[in-house]
């Protein structure tokens, strides 16, 4: 490819990345959304952190793990247990990496 090819292709990859974003906004920018609507927009978020929790702490490589002793398991069990308490993401966070940090430690002795 050439380099005006390069560029021509960088340009409309980036036009087909940005038109899904753009298109809804200025068709739904001036209208309002039916309140069902809005209720289900505000679950999605919470479906989409869920869906990536879950393919963290069950699934490594091609396998779906389903262990009581896992790391992944238990660590977040621990931060969810401290993001109950504290209600501090930075806590949570830290509580939860340094539980499977010192998890992996202890299972690897």
């Amino acid at each position: 490819m050439s380099k005006q090819e390069v560029l021509i292709t960088i340009l409309l990859m980036g036009v087909v990345t940005y038109l899904p974003r753009l298109l809804p906004m200025l068709l739904l920018s001036n209208k309002e959304l039916p309140r069902w609507f809005g209720v289900w927009l505000k679950y999605v978020p919470t479906a989409i952190f869920g869906s990536l929790i879950f393919s963290e702490i069950f699934v490594s490589g091609d396998q779906v793990i389903f262990s009581l002793f896992s790391p992944q398991l238990l660590a977040s069990v621990i931060a969810f247990l401290v993001a109950i308490r504290s209600g501090s993401i930075p806590f949570t966070v830290g509580a939860g990496a340094f539980s499977f940090w010192m998890i992996q430690k202890i299972l690897l002795l």
